[in-house]
């Protein structure tokens, strides 16, 4: 396969440092201390960006005959992956050093790394980059609702890296969407598969790697305890934050972009999503 060439095509950006462009020493801990549900949301996330060499490794072996987005995918997308990880990890720390962010950490892969593979994976190229995009959706719009959130706690420096994070992720967004759009030039996939597997991921939402990273902080916290009563609390919370901080607008543009809408129809389609979205509980 020829080699993809990305130039012009997706946005190039400026790189940041979480060791030197967030500044932890300035955080308030006052501000953020009691907040239970802020320590379970970081600390899930940093989870699951910390483990993007696992991620990255299954991606590198679907799409082996493709030396460019392989070396994409190993040389920016896991280290940046990686760094959203450590950033996050050094956060928690920082506001919360008695937490045992390690042992805690090792629980979550006990748990996951099972899970963790290719046969999961869609059926073809072309499609296994759309749930990709969909993916990037969710994280991008998440960090997104994370900056809101941090502002309305009144934090600038958890705001400060949620941005970071979240232009990373949009970025991120781009070059799946490039390399979906130069397989889907031989593979044609139709709206209606499209739509399957947009369907799909976003059922997927309320994703195991979420719950099993709520399980293992609780665990830590109960001696090895877990209520699912209590997930689901958790899980009320998230819903709370997404009503005030989530952008559905963005999210929603996101998703439809791999439909190649006419750009009048994406706009009606937009609050008939949203209502949509509502009825499911999403």
């Amino acid at each position: 396969m020829d080699a993809v060439t990305l130039k012009h095509e997706v946005t190039v950006m400026a790189k940041w440092d979480y060791t030197k462009d967030i500044d932890y020493d300035s955080i308030d801990t006052t501000k953020v201390k009691e907040n239970r549900f802020l320590f379970y949301l970081l600390t899930i996330a940093s989870f699951v960006e910390i483990t993007s060499e696992t991620y990255a490794k299954n991606l590198s072996e679907y799409y082996s005959d493709n030396l460019e987005a392989v070396s994409w995918i190993n040389e920016s997308w896991q280290k940046e992956e990686l760094q959203h990880g450590k950033a996050l990890r050094a956060y928690i720390l920082y506001v919360w050093p008695e937490f045992l962010w390690q042992k805690t950490y090792e629980r979550f892969l006990e748990l996951y790394l099972p899970l963790c593979n290719t046969d999961s994976f869609q059926a073809t190229r072309a499609l296994e980059m759309l749930a990709r995009m969909i993916v990037e959706t969710g994280t991008s719009t998440m960090y997104r609702a994370f900056e809101s959130y941090a502002k309305s706690c009144d934090e600038p420096v958890l705001a400060a890296l949620s941005h970071y994070i979240y232009k990373d992720e949009v970025n991120h967004y781009s070059y799946f969407d490039h390399y979906f759009k130069h397989y889907n030039q031989k593979e044609n996939l139709g709206r209606t598969v499209i739509l399957k597997v947009i369907a799909k991921r976003l059922k997927e939402a309320s994703s195991e790697d979420i719950e099993m990273g709520y399980q293992s902080i609780y665990e830590l916290e109960h001696k090895g305890r877990f209520e699912f009563s209590s997930y689901e609390l958790f899980k009320k919370e998230l819903k709370d934050l997404a009503k005030k901080h989530y952008p559905y607008n963005m999210a929603i543009k996101m998703m439809v972009q791999p439909l190649n809408l006419n750009k009048a129809v994406e706009m009606t389609m937009i609050p008939v999503i949203r209502s949509a979205m509502k009825v499911l509980g999403i």
